[in-house]
């Protein structure tokens, strides 16, 4: 049995904390009353939810509505899932303060650690940014709160456009009516398709959203955001809607203002120009496409507004910093939770993840670059290597390795490297590399071809070794040396 706790705290929405209760207690009597023999065959599995608060005592919504809740949040031991409703906007239409639920925050995240996946619906999302559950993940919040989720949460990679997201056991959902979305997607996580099938059938009649999909947001309802931020909402809504001849000129129009002026307003509300402006919103529709979505990246530049497949991939790797292709590779993985897990075969069979734990036994820093994608991205590095670089996985994963040197690229090892990558040959490099933190080391670099039965090159495995101290002792034995040969 499945246990779901909703998360009342004062201030949050009555509708969205009712309507939570609500959608959860149909769908768990819709799903007990499904025949048994279909259930078991289904996969169906049952789960059971309760509300709670810091206290265990009434939550004060927005309006001033009290709701009783069945426990305090100290008294759950463990859960499967929690879920954080909407909150009512501050006088400016912006999210409330997340600072003063310091000690829920600090509860979501030791839960989270223990396994049970977090929801935020709407403004509930700036709670989960405030536990740090949305550092390096990818997240969706209403969308005229998404200029304040990526100010307040700079860490968190916020997505316009997407309606639910779902990354490493956190979720988070678009829109009034998130809370919807996001209770019917715990229960597919936690009981099953077709748990998830029979819960949105009774409960709203339409089908349970896609796993990590986006649905064309509702633009319905927005708050009473004023001034710049009320200007770049808007903005953000015409330039998702446009079509691919849409320009700067045309945004002007759209929004009743002068080029001069709109150039003035979007410099001061995120310091771009329009050009500039439209191309990130674009690319953030495609960056969900390629997350959710298997049509070739030609299909999809035009689905996001771009003329032409050159163009897009220009502007995609200038906001992503990489190449599409590698993009798809690096959120597929971060979606599973593996940075380890790769492709042993490129149709299907996937490396076995005690061949993983190996590898990240060994002393030496490991990679596997995957030739056959734009830009041979890394598609696998080991804890080691991490260690040695300070970089985490998900800054690794879909970068070709040519950002541990940085500007630095004036080395004859690059030169010998490139040359062998080329001809598909073995070769062992000493490179100068920099840290995470800007610290440079010396990569003594072992690059081998890696081919199949068939003899079709499939990867570039890469072991790295850290040899600043060796070359430094180097050196001063040779400058030992000298000066004791000078003296002779």
């Amino acid at each position: 049995m499945q246990k779901i706790v909703i998360a009342g705290l004062d201030g949050c929405l009555g509708s969205a904390f009712l309507g939570l209760t609500d959608i959860l207690s149909l769908a768990r009597r819709a799903i007990s009353a499904a025949n048994a023999p279909v259930a078991a065959s289904s996969g169906v599995n049952e789960f059971c939810f309760v509300t709670a608060s810091p206290s265990g005592g009434p939550v004060v919504a927005a309006d001033g509505v009290r709701f009783e809740t069945e426990t305090s949040f100290e008294e759950i031991a463990s859960c499967d899932a929690i879920i954080v409703p909407s909150f009512a906007p501050d006088a400016n239409g912006k999210a409330p303060d997340m600072s003063i639920f310091a000690s829920t925050a600090a509860w979501l995240r030791r839960h989270h650690a223990r396994g049970a996946m977090i929801g935020g619906c709407g403004s509930g999302v700036f709670l989960l940014g405030e536990a740090g559950l949305l550092d390096g993940r990818r997240c969706t919040t209403s969308w005229w709160h998404h200029e304040d989720l990526r100010q307040r949460y700079p860490r968190a990679d916020v997505a316009r456009g997407a309606r639910i997201i779902e990354d490493r056991r956190v979720i988070t959902g678009a829109g009034p009516l998130s809370w919807i979305d996001v209770g019917l997607h715990m229960i597919r996580s936690l009981c099953g398709v077709e748990a998830a099938r029979i819960a949105a059938d009774f409960t709203v009649g339409e089908p349970t959203p896609p796993k990590n999909g986006t649905r064309a947001p509702t633009f319905g309802a927005i708050t009473s955001s004023t001034g710049v931020d009320a200007f770049l909402a808007e903005a953000e809504r015409v330039v998702r809607q446009s079509d691919a001849n849409f320009n700067s000129q045309n945004l002007a129009s759209a929004l009743s203002t002068s080029e001069r002026t709109l150039h003035r307003k979007l410099k001061q509300a995120c310091g771009e120009s329009p050009k500039t402006f439209i191309d990130r919103i674009r690319v953030e529709t495609a960056r969900m496409l390629l997350e959710t979505s298997a049509k070739p990246v030609k299909e999809l530049a035009a689905a996001a507004g771009f003329l032409d497949e050159a163009s897009f991939r220009r502007a995609f790797r200038r906001f992503a910093g990489m190449a599409p292709s590698a993009y798809r590779v690096w959120a597929r993985a971060k979606s599973q939770d593996k940075a380890q897990m790769f492709s042993l075969r490129k149709e299907s069979e996937i490396i076995p993840e005690i061949l993983t734990k190996i590898l990240d036994t060994c002393v030496n820093g490991v990679t596997l670059t995957d030739p056959d994608l734009e830009d041979s991205p890394i598609v696998y590095a080991n804890k080691q290597f991490q260690e040695i670089t300070g970089y985490a996985s998900n800054e690794i994963l879909g970068r070709n390795c040519r950002f541990l040197q940085g500007k630095d690229r004036d080395q004859e090892g690059l030169r010998r490297l490139r040359e062998a990558l080329k001809t598909r040959q073995p070769v062992e490099v000493t490179l100068r590399n920099y840290r995470k933190n800007g610290d440079v080391f010396q990569n003594k670099l072992n690059i081998t071809p890696l081919f199949d039965a068939e003899g079709r090159l499939i990867y570039f495995l890469g072991v790295q070794f850290d040899v600043t101290e060796q070359l430094r002792a180097e050196n001063e034995i040779g400058d030992l040396r000298a000066k004791l040969q000078s003296i002779g």
